[in-house]
């Protein structure tokens, strides 16, 4: 992954949605990126943040993102963790979807990304564009 960056990018995605806004965000802010298709087992020794991504499935986020962040609880705790998951709903059905899923991982700090949302140059949903200027601040 080259240099070596504070931040470390770990998802899941099944149709591509999730794999893309993860991939924008460690453009955007030179983190490293981890699909958990690939790789489960990580190092994030080195890293101080580290954003969990997921898509939604008939309600329920990614297997794999439930069983890292299950195999990991402990490393994680002195870590900045936050979540984001892309769902195909908006407004209140997406916030309780948001909600309950970060409630479930004990991630206080969560996002939803609509894939109906308006998007942005690189195709991805406007609102990443925000979270992202909060991550790199």
């Amino acid at each position: 992954m080259g240099n070596k960056t504070d931040t470390a990018i770990i998802y899941s995605s099944f149709m591509g949605t999730t794999r893309k806004v993860a991939n924008y965000l460690a453009k955007t802010l030179d983190a490293d990126v981890f699909d958990l298709k690939l790789q489960t087992n990580i190092d994030m020794t080195d890293y101080s943040k580290i954003i969990i991504g997921t898509g939604v499935h008939a309600g329920n986020p990614y297997g794999k993102v439930t069983r890292f962040i299950e195999d990991n609880r402990e490393k994680l705790l002195d870590k900045e963790v936050y979540l984001f998951i892309s769902c195909m709903y908006k407004g209140e059905k997406a916030e309780t979807q948001c909600e309950d899923i970060a409630q479930t991982y004990q991630i206080s700090d969560a996002v939803y990304f609509s894939t109906r949302g308006e998007k942005n140059e690189a195709g991805v949903c406007k609102d990443v564009d925000t979270f992202a200027e909060r991550m790199g601040q």
